[in-house]
């Protein structure tokens, strides 16, 4: 979901990098403290994978009655990691031949008066890059059900003539990405949960990713932010393509070591899902990007940043609202991940916390040589 009041108050606060790259479970397990403490977080759950290696860390509580810390089967919400999964869904769809990223949404029925200057067709490659030309959010109650939500945002693209034209800047949108959802279960001649369960999450085992979640899947539920209005553990299929999944650190560990696996040049899922494909250099603006740091390149929904002197290339997505803040960043080339989720928002928080582990992964990689 949207992390712009996670921004709020955001401080220019140096990311802290290791004193020295992890070279042991110690040295790791120091580091991942270390991200903790940064935080000020009272629950966090984090996932490290090293090629075939994933490994957990649970660090607080995750009830505030319960002094237990969270694990790897401690449910939380994925936020706008959501769109990391559609993102995966399109890119099999395509392999398949159902899809192709050029391909544009259907237009809308006819109007009784015709539209003098009709916008120009979105395609499924500017939702999933963000260059849609359509603003972040859209009038839909998040409440609805996943028909009743599509229904009505077709309705309010049908009647959203004056937008921007697509292609020129990029704009973070969600209603891009629900749209994107929407246009994938058709495509898939299957309700977007279903699809998603039968090409991405259910071959990885994924058991608890999900965007309706069980009563028993809701029990485990880290605590959300202290500060804000709890929210109930629903079905959130309404807008699963933009930020409805809950997942948990042991599911993350699967679907990373699948983003992560050896031989990626014979993926060929992969190959759509991880290529960079807008530059920023090429658009006009870009906007609401940058949360991790700068944005070289957007690809689907992944956003590339180059190499600095403490990581290297890297793609990265953040996440936050409802109480979460979440993130996960690879290095495709050293096949090494980091993804973890804290129970705050806002305070300045999600810059340095991204920066940190963006650094981690850095250092990670120099000592695997």
């Amino acid at each position: 979901m949207a992390v712009a009041a996670a921004l709020a108050g955001c401080t220019s606060k140096p990311p802290t990098v290791p004193a020295k790259a992890p070279t042991s479970t110690a040295d790791l397990d120091a580091a991942l403290a270390g991200l903790y403490a940064q935080s000020g977080a009272q629950g966090m759950v984090v996932t490290v994978v090293q090629g075939d290696q994933a490994t957990v860390r649970g660090f607080g509580r995750v009830h505030a009655a319960d002094p237990a810390p969270p694990d790897g089967a401690t449910l939380v919400r994925l936020e706008s990691i959501s769109k990391l999964f559609a993102s995966d869904l399109l890119a099999h769809l395509v392999i398949e031949g159902r899809a192709k990223l050029a391909d544009p949404l259907p237009a809308p029925p006819p109007k009784r008066r015709k539209v003098k200057d009709p916008p120009p067709p979105i395609t499924l490659l500017e939702l999933a890059t963000h260059t849609s030309g359509l603003p972040r959010v859209a009038p839909i109650d998040p409440t609805w059900d996943a028909a009743k939500s599509a229904q009505a945002r077709a309705a309010w693209l049908a009647r959203t003539s004056k937008r921007d034209p697509p292609g020129a800047g990029a704009l973070y949108s969600n209603i891009a990405f629900d749209l994107l959802g929407d246009r994938l279960a058709a495509l898939a001649g299957a309700p977007y949960a279903e699809a998603l369960k039968a090409r991405v999450t259910g071959p990885l085992a994924m058991a608890d990713t999900t965007a309706s979640p069980t009563p028993a899947q809701c029990a485990r539920l880290l605590d959300p932010d202290p500060a804000r209005p709890p929210k109930p553990c629903v079905d959130q299929t309404g807008f699963a393509a933009s930020g409805g999944l809950y997942s948990t650190a042991n599911d993350i560990g699967l679907w990373l070591k699948g983003q992560l696996a050896a031989g990626v040049d014979k993926d060929p899922v992969r190959k759509v899902s991880q290529t960079a494909y807008i530059r920023r250099s090429a658009l006009k603006a870009a906007i609401g990007l940058d949360h991790a740091g700068p944005a070289e390149a957007i690809g689907l929904a992944w956003i590339e940043e180059a190499p600095t002197a403490t990581h290297p290339l890297i793609l990265e997505k953040t996440g936050g609202g409802d109480g979460f803040l979440t993130y996960v960043v690879i290095d495709p080339a050293r096949r090494i991940g980091v993804f973890f989720a804290i129970d705050k928002v806002g305070h300045g928080e999600l810059t340095p916390l991204t920066q940190t582990a963006n650094d981690l992964v850095g250092s990670l990689g120099r000592a695997a040589g």
